[in-house]
């Protein structure tokens, strides 16, 4: 199966993905509210740091081998890792749980986190089954298995939203219905994925020669690929903890609505990144691995994606400069054109997100992963610190956001030129994915 054939599966379904949330928006702003969304998107974005990291990354492992029995073993590592890190999860969320009981009896409040307690105890099995879904979806990558995939991913918005819906609709609208939605979400995606993917009974059993045989293996390819947890998964990690950080500023210094107008603007302006990045870079991903194992010069490639997603993402600058906080009133409600205005502030790095995310796997390819961590480590920094700075001098977010707009597309500017000139064919270099 060709790449334009493997995006056009796995877009068809980020499309339907996005496209759920994007059409139940404007309901549940006006069932539940900014505050309520707020405290559900820092939820959102903590335990999304937490999966980040819930297969080691392991999960980018299982493209790799040649043989499939190697694979196989790879995804049921990343398994039981997904399983350990639930573990570990609960143990953090139960300690914080106790922490907060504690500091509510000094008379303390911890604005940013305290009215998700006791309901930071489900990330333990949010993380877990994500861990499992990220797993199971390169599993069935490998076997060209696209249709699946796109189907748990469908499945598992279309459940969440309805559940929403339903308890709005019940009267029950709250940030435990927010919680609870994603939770039985995330459990029927893995589930779907075991259900209707393909061999998994081949790749999750135990291998005939008996288990200190097969533990022996899980252990030799966890040394194998051991930089894909000491590399990649920092990398990941820092990423994805951009904006569970940017959410508790904004929630510590601002309030809990705010963050709600500020993360849902997030979530519309960047689903387009979403759908065209997480689909381009799911589909080359393996191809790309395998054109690089072969000596193929993966540079026109790259500067081809620059161009075409360019041609997409500026028009859509444009148009959010110059109507978004009327867009935004008009979809959710008079009240949201804040979230509007934060979005045309925040506009050039949308567009600059736009073009470089879908060409952000290339460095697991070329084995330049410690640079990509560098250069995560300072796009974070760019990003998380005008926030920190303007927020706590008492400035308003849209001079934070149009501080980021001016740092970051600089930023990755300087980044896509680096991984242009770090896919020249390199013989050393050839089948060491780091």
């Amino acid at each position: 199966m060709t790449v334009r054939r493997r995006f056009a599966q796995l877009a068809s379904a980020s499309m339907l993905t996005q496209a759920i949330p994007m059409l139940v928006a404007p309901l549940l702003t006006r069932w539940y509210g900014a505050e309520a969304l707020g405290h559900w998107a820092l939820f959102i974005a903590l335990s999304a740091n937490l999966a980040t990291i819930a297969n080691a990354r392991y999960e980018f492992a299982i493209v790799i081998p040649r043989r499939d029995g190697e694979a196989a073993l790879l995804l049921q590592l990343a398994l039981w890792i997904a399983l350990a890190m639930g573990l570990l999860t609960a143990v953090g969320a139960g300690a914080w749980h106790l922490l907060m009981a504690h500091h509510a009896r000094l008379g303390g409040r911890w604005v940013s986190l305290d009215a998700l307690d006791p309901w930071l105890l489900m990330l333990a099995p949010v993380v877990a089954l994500a861990g499992m879904q990220q797993a199971l979806s390169l599993w069935n990558n490998r076997q060209g298995q696209f249709a699946v995939i796109a189907q748990a991913r469908v499945l598992q918005q279309g459940v969440m939203a309805a559940a929403q819906a339903a308890a709005a609709l019940g009267g029950l609208a709250s940030v435990a219905a927010l919680i609870l939605s994603q939770s039985l979400a995330a459990l029927l995606a893995p589930l779907w994925l075991l259900l209707r993917g393909s061999r998994w009974r081949r790749a999750t059993r135990l291998d005939g020669a008996g288990k200190s045989w097969h533990w022996r293996h899980l252990r030799r390819l966890a040394w194998r690929h051991r930089q894909f947890p000491l590399l990649n998964s920092p990398h990941a990690f820092v990423n994805a903890a951009q904006e569970t950080l940017v959410l508790a500023l904004i929630a510590a210094w601002s309030d809990a609505a705010t963050a709600g107008y500020y993360a849902l603007m997030v979530r519309l302006v960047k689903a387009p990144a979403t759908l065209v990045g997480g689909a381009l870079s799911e589909a080359l991903l393996g191809e790309l691995a395998r054109d690089w194992q072969r000596g193929v010069d993966l540079r026109p490639r790259l500067l081809r994606g620059i161009r075409l997603l360019a041609m997409v993402a500026l028009p859509g600058m444009a148009v959010l400069i110059a109507v978004g906080p009327m867009l935004f009133g008009w979809l959710l409600g008079a009240d949201w054109a804040r979230a509007g205005e934060y979005g045309r502030w925040l506009a050039p790095y949308v567009a600059a997100h736009f073009i470089a995310a879908p060409l952000t796997v290339t460095p697991m390819v070329t084995g330049r992963q410690r640079g990509a961590l560098l250069f995560s480590l300072i796009g974070n920094v760019l990003y998380v610190l005008p926030v920190a700075l303007v927020l706590s001098s008492g400035g308003s977010l849209t001079w934070a956001l149009g501080a980021i707009s001016v740092l970051l597309p600089i930023y990755f500017a300087i980044y896509l030129g680096w991984l242009v000139r770090g896919a020249a064919p390199r013989p050393a270099a050839h089948g060491a994915l780091a």
